[in-house]
C-alpha cells in the first residue's frame, strides 16, 4: 500500500496566498472597468433646454463601454453646455430609443436644446471623433 505524504501547512498557506492575490487583481480589473461616474438614463431631458448627446449602451457588448470612455473627457468639458445620457438597452425605453433612431450599443445620438436630432455617429473611435458632433448640436443649439 502506498502512503501518500501530507501536504506541508507551507504549501497549503502558499494555495491561499496565490488565491487571494488572483482573487484581488480580478476585483481591481473589473473596478476599472466599470463607468467612472453615473450617467442619467432619463431620456425625457432631451429637448429640455439643453443639447443632448446619448449614448447607446448594452452591458453585454464592449461597444457601450470604450465609446463611454471617449465620451468621459467631452462630459467632464462640457457638462454645463449639453446633457450626457445613455438609454440602456436593458430598459425598455432604451430598447424603444436605439430601434427608433436605429443604431446598437456604442452609437451616440446627438440632439439640439429642442430635441431636434441633430447627427448620429455609430461606433466613434476617437475622442476627436465625437467633439465635432457635440461642437455641432451645441451650435445649432444658441439662438
Amino acid at each position: 500500500m502506498n502512503a501518500t505524504p501530507a501536504k506541508s501547512p507551507l504549501a497549503t498557506w502558499k494555495k491561499w496566498v496565490i488565491y487571494t492575490i488572483a482573487l484581488g487583481a480580478s476585483a481591481i480589473l473589473i473596478w476599472t472597468q466599470l463607468p467612472q461616474g453615473p450617467y442619467p438614463t432619463d431620456l425625457d431631458r432631451i429637448g429640455a433646454g439643453k443639447p443632448a448627446a446619448v449614448l447607446i449602451y448594452d452591458v453585454n457588448t464592449a461597444g457601450g463601454m470604450m465609446t463611454m470612455e471617449h465620451l468621459n473627457p467631452l462630459r467632464t468639458q462640457y457638462s454645463d453646455q449639453m446633457e450626457f445620457l445613455v438609454a440602456s438597452q436593458g430598459l425598455p425605453d432604451g430598447r424603444e430609443f436605439a430601434s427608433r433612431y436605429r443604431v446598437s450599443s456604442g452609437a451616440v445620438v446627438f440632439f439640439t436644446a429642442d430635441g431636434t436630432h441633430s447627427s448620429s455617429m455609430r461606433a466613434p473611435q476617437s475622442v476627436e471623433d465625437l467633439h465635432r458632433p457635440l461642437k455641432r448640436a451645441i451650435s445649432q443649439s444658441t439662438p
